[in-house]
C-alpha cells in the first residue's frame, strides 16, 4: 500500500479562540503534532506540521505564556512555526 505523506496547516489564532470559545482551556497546551498524527488514516504519515500565528503585543502575561507555548512547539521535529503580524484593531 502506498503511504501518503501529509502536511498539516494550523491557524493558531483560530485554534486558540475555538478552544477558548468552547471553554476547553485544558487543551491550550495541545501537542499539535500528535493531534495531526491522531487524525491520520492507516495509509498516511505526517511529513510536516506548519503552525501559523503572530506574536501578541500585550498584556505582558499573555505574551509570556504565548512565548512559552511557542518555545515548546519549537522543540518538536518536523513542526514549523510561521509568524505573521498581529493587528489588534483593523480599520
Amino acid at each position: 500500500m502506498k503511504v501518503n505523506r501529509i502536511i498539516s496547516y494550523i491557524d493558531g489564532f483560530n485554534l486558540y479562540f475555538g478552544l477558548k470559545d468552547n471553554n476547553w482551556k485544558k487543551y491550550y497546551w495541545l501537542d499539535i503534532y500528535k493531534l495531526t498524527e491522531n487524525l491520520l488514516i492507516s495509509n498516511q504519515q505526517v511529513e510536516r506540521v506548519k503552525y501559523f500565528t503572530a506574536r501578541i503585543n500585550g498584556p505582558a502575561d499573555k505574551a509570556r505564556r504565548q512565548s512559552i507555548y511557542l518555545d515548546a512547539l519549537g522543540t518538536i521535529a518536523n513542526l514549523d512555526i510561521i509568524c505573521g503580524h498581529y493587528l489588534s484593531n483593523v480599520t
